[in-house]
């Protein structure tokens, strides 16, 4: 028999069973570091999303990696797949394009990647000011659809005033200087210097092997070696005043400050990720009572189902608090309505030591 029925319905004798399932509803497993990356390689290998898991999956699809010298140097896709792979990407959903310096192009390609299980966009290959053009837009326009994600792109200006210049506000933007240098097949003793815009992939990649509560600041990317220009204490500081997430070589390549180019509540990138992971699991639960009946039982159901998701959450230490509501009046009911109030206390990392030595 169906697993629900109504008192009117008993005509016959026999046992009716209704089964009120909602007590075991809560969250699946939530991605929090997929990396979508776009770039360019041969026609043949281009208008397909690859789901990747290593390095060699990409030389399988896309074709064997290359590192040009000539032209400030640059990767193919395969060549930038695997710097994501060097330090720390996971899985990888790769799209490739004719021409990356093709907006149109390159913006087709995202708004298709998206329909995937991406939390992180890149396109290491687009010069700096073709990735704000390209990728902000479709991050806007992925989360007025309930899909939360963020962009690494890396700044190419000249100097850290150049690279100052470039921040555009924004809490879904993590924009990373400077450049780095690469191993050359060709001429193994004389590394290829990439320009800024090839940062972006480590640091997504590192990015995307952190929990949402990690931050990226002071750690290691283990797969850069030297960086093409080293700033001084002054610049880094104007850097980060700016927004930027700058590194610095000590002992490793290491990010000075994980920063979005947000100047209000979001400036953390641990902030913007942490939230995301919670409307994530909040929109995941809540989806899960559509359709169901709006009446006390139910609500306390969908009530508890937020509530273990958010003690998660607690004894994960992505939040030290949080208060939750789940309520409807006549009205809301009668609308169709179940009313959650959250308030979430997402954890801060310590950036600042203040230390005082008192002698005596």
């Amino acid at each position: 028999m169906a697993e629900t029925f109504v008192s009117a319905n008993l005509i016959l004798p026999g046992t009716y069973i209704r089964v009120n399932s909602e007590g075991l509803i809560g969250v699946r497993g939530i991605s929090a570091g997929n990396i979508g990356i776009v770039g360019q390689t041969t026609a043949g290998a281009a208008g397909t999303t690859r789901t990747l898991s290593t390095a060699s999956e990409a030389e399988e699809f896309f074709g064997a990696a290359s590192v040009i010298a000539s032209g400030g140097g640059r990767l193919n896709l395969t060549a930038q797949i695997g710097e994501l792979y060097r330090n720390g990407a996971r899985t990888v959903f790769a799209r490739g394009v004719t021409d990356a310096s093709d907006q149109t192009a390159m913006t087709a390609a995202f708004n298709e990647l998206i329909k995937d299980d991406v939390q992180i966009l890149v396109a290491p290959q687009m010069d700096t000011a073709g990735a704000l053009a390209v990728i902000p837009p479709v991050v806007e326009s992925a989360e007025n659809n309930n899909q939360d994600l963020i962009c690494v792109i890396g700044a190419d200006g000249a100097d850290a005033a150049a690279i100052q210049g470039q921040a555009q506000t924004n809490d879904r933007i993590i924009l990373a200087a400077p450049g780095y240098a690469v191993f050359n097949p060709g001429a193994p003793d004389t590394p290829v210097v990439l320009p800024g815009n090839y940062i972006a992939g480590p640091v997504a990649a590192l990015v995307s092997s952190l929990a949402p509560h990690v931050s990226p600041t002071n750690k290691v990317l283990v797969g850069v070696g030297d960086l093409a220009q080293r700033f001084s204490y002054a610049e880094r500081a104007g850097l980060v005043q700016n927004r930027i997430l700058a590194l610095e070589q000590r002992n490793g390549t290491r990010v000075v400050r994980g920063l979005t180019t947000d100047n209000g509540g979001f400036s953390q990138v641990t902030t913007r990720r942490i939230v995301d992971f919670a409307k994530a699991g909040t929109r995941q639960v809540s989806n899960a009572f559509v359709g169901r009946l709006n009446n006390e039982r139910v609500r306390a159901a969908l009530h508890s189902a937020l509530d273990g998701f958010l003690t998660t959450m607690l004894v994960d230490e992505q939040l030290t608090d949080y208060r939750l509501e789940v309520t409807a009046t006549r009205q809301d009911e009668i609308n169709g309505r179940a009313i959650v109030n959250m308030l979430l206390q997402p954890t801060f990392s310590i950036d600042f030591v203040a230390v005082t030595i008192t002698l005596q």
